[in-house]
């Protein structure tokens, strides 16, 4: 019951981000784990788009996304997890090269991912329409127990 009422809470916190957001992306790539096995993994994401004036920009982001299930009971990693989190993105002067960090609420937890709330960090390079990044989750054993062992993924798509 709690959980549902946590997914409410990040919705409604959300949802002026994108109501006054001017761009939005689509990601999708795999995602690796410390014992090396690979899954699937789709992100989209909320965020302002800076002026053009020559200067770094820091901006609100928030995403949603989901990290496929893997095939294994060793490890805990046989549950899909769904994903919410809101954070700053920090765009190059340029506007192509970016780093982002957000706090993600996630719906369960795994070896993975030991704990309800994560640390998302990204950096990529955008250009027109295209988008590719490489993101880390983990919560850095600062928030739960378990083993953590992180998801690392590459992720690539478009914005709008």
């Amino acid at each position: 019951m709690a959980l549902k009422y946590g997914w409410l809470v990040a919705a409604l916190l959300m949802a002026p981000l994108a109501a006054n957001a001017t761009g939005f992306d689509l990601t999708a790539g795999p995602s690796a784990t410390a014992s090396e096995r690979t899954t699937a993994a789709v992100f989209a994401s909320a965020f302002g788009t800076p002026a053009a004036d020559g200067r770094i920009h820091v901006e609100p982001i928030g995403s949603i996304g989901w990290i496929a299930s893997r095939s294994t009971h060793v490890d805990n990693l046989h549950h899909q997890v769904f994903l919410a989190g809101g954070g700053v993105r920090i765009l190059a002067p340029n506007h192509h090269w970016f780093v982002s960090e957000q706090v993600a609420a996630t719906s369960t937890r795994t070896n993975a991912l030991s704990s309800r709330f994560e640390f998302m960090t990204s950096v990529g390079w955008q250009r027109g329409h295209f988008i590719a990044m490489l993101r880390h989750i983990s919560d850095g054993h600062l928030i739960g127990g378990g083993r953590n062992m992180g998801e690392t993924m590459l992720l690539a798509g478009v914005r709008f």
